[in-house]
């Protein structure tokens, strides 16, 4: 797009990426969009590239001079893609460009400030909330990059014009001194490396039930403004398939740009990884394939299985005993000959049963449960009085209220569409 001589000079570079992986040494660039921005907020261009194979493809070495252009002493603003850029930087190096320290801010980060009542700090969240257009839901993989950086700079500009009265940020306008510092040389000053080949297609991401919302949710649980980058890239690469138990080693590479230690990275998504445990519990989401989900994101991001099974059997009103992990440890049962549904049920969803839409618990679950533990349930049928004869000439008669009249009843000896789910054994 043409400059428009309307605008002041350019001071800002909202950038959107797509990379292949999480591991900087290995990732590579797969597009990018650049939407420049003025001093007061005022698009001035915007430019893009498919640097991937599968689409319009040109090189990055055809277009590392175009980056400088665009680039060079820009104060570089992502929503949160500081992972990105560092691949950038990368993919850049090995063309033989030394580059500068970049001058970077996110809005994550500042949305704390201008937008400090959000709950979710999603790029659709934040555009929502600043009354900016987001083309194409603002989810990567779906959205497309150049969509992405004109709502950074859309969000940058409300935020550069103090739209909602607050207080200007001194970061915000502190880095485009410090981007002005340090110019990027003119071109590579050695040899670039071999071409690298382009990494194979990744495979699905290993969430079902916890993907969307429920990721949003635990962020917003637990996170802080130093923390919240951080937890939305985890939350991203978990959604897109990028960060699996087999990357997830690579997430040290991300842990420096966040200013954080492995220590505190460590704290951080242990503490998210609880708020996900306790959000499917509330939600009763907890049967076989949520806690196997469950258990592959506490191998991806480093945590005990313990922290599914523990707090499972304690948020349920009966201890289960074929309630197991994979190494075939078991729960001890509690001995009740008692239970009432709602205990039944708590214990089938546990268990792996699929109990969703059923008005009766089906038989095969209560038989079930009666197998699990050391009693039989009650299935007694309540047989009602038998009325006294009417006597002659008496008016009708009046039937005492009963306790449970209008609350729906359980039917434990009508036969139901057996449970589509197994339980574990």
């Amino acid at each position: 797009m043409a400059r428009d001589e309307r605008v002041g000079k350019p001071a800002y570079a909202a950038v959107s990426t797509r990379i292949t992986g999480i591991e900087v040494a290995t990732a590579r660039l797969r597009e990018i969009a650049v939407v420049r921005v003025d001093e007061r907020g005022t698009v001035v261009d915007e430019w893009s590239a498919v640097l991937h194979p599968d689409g319009a493809w040109i090189a990055l070495a055809d277009v590392a001079a175009t980056l400088r252009e665009r680039l060079s002493q820009m104060a570089i603003v992502t929503h949160n893609g500081r992972l990105g850029i560092e691949v950038l930087r990368a993919e850049l190096a090995r063309l033989g460009w030394d580059l500068p320290a970049f001058a970077q801010l996110t809005i994550i980060d500042a949305s704390y400030h201008y937008l400090p009542a959000l709950k979710h700090r999603r790029l659709s969240d934040c555009c929502t909330a600043a009354g900016v257009a987001l083309e194409g839901g603002g989810i990567p993989p779906n959205s497309h990059p150049v969509n992405e950086a004109r709502a950074v700079a859309g969000l940058l500009g409300r935020f550069l014009q103090s739209a909602s009265g607050v207080p200007d940020l001194p970061e915000l306008l502190q880095v485009t001194l410090r981007a002005w510092v340090y110019p990027w040389p003119d071109g590579p000053s050695r040899a670039a490396e071999p071409p690298r080949p382009w990494p194979g297609r990744r495979g699905p991401g290993i969430l079902t039930t916890l993907a969307g919302q429920p990721l949003a949710d635990a962020i917003a649980a637990v996170a802080d403004v130093h923390t919240h980058g951080y937890l939305a890239l985890v939350a991203e690469t978990l959604h897109d398939g990028r960060l699996t138990p087999a990357t997830a080693a690579h997430l040290a590479d991300a842990e420096p740009l966040y200013r954080l230690t492995p220590e505190a990275a460590a704290d951080i998504r242990r503490a998210f990884f609880d708020a996900l445990v306790h959000q499917a519990i509330e939600a009763d989401r907890y049967h076989l394939e949520a806690r196997q989900e469950l258990w592959r994101v506490a191998d991806t991001l480093g945590c005990s299985r313990d922290s599914v099974i523990e707090p499972i059997v304690e948020a349920t009103p009966v201890e289960f005993p074929k309630l197991v992990d994979e190494s075939g440890t078991k729960k001890p049962t509690d001995g009740r000959n008692r239970a009432t549904p709602a205990q039944m049920r708590a214990w089938a969803i546990a268990n792996g049963f699929d109990v969703e839409g059923y008005i009766r618990l089906p038989w095969s679950i209560v038989r079930a449960f009666e197998e699990a533990h050391a009693q039989p349930v009650d299935r007694t049928p309540q047989q009602a009085p038998t009325p006294p004869p009417k006597e002659p000439g008496a008016g009708p008669r009046h039937r005492a209220p009963d306790a449970d009249e209008d609350v729906p009843q359980l039917d434990f000896d009508r036969l139901e569409t057996p449970p589509i789910g197994n339980p574990v054994i």
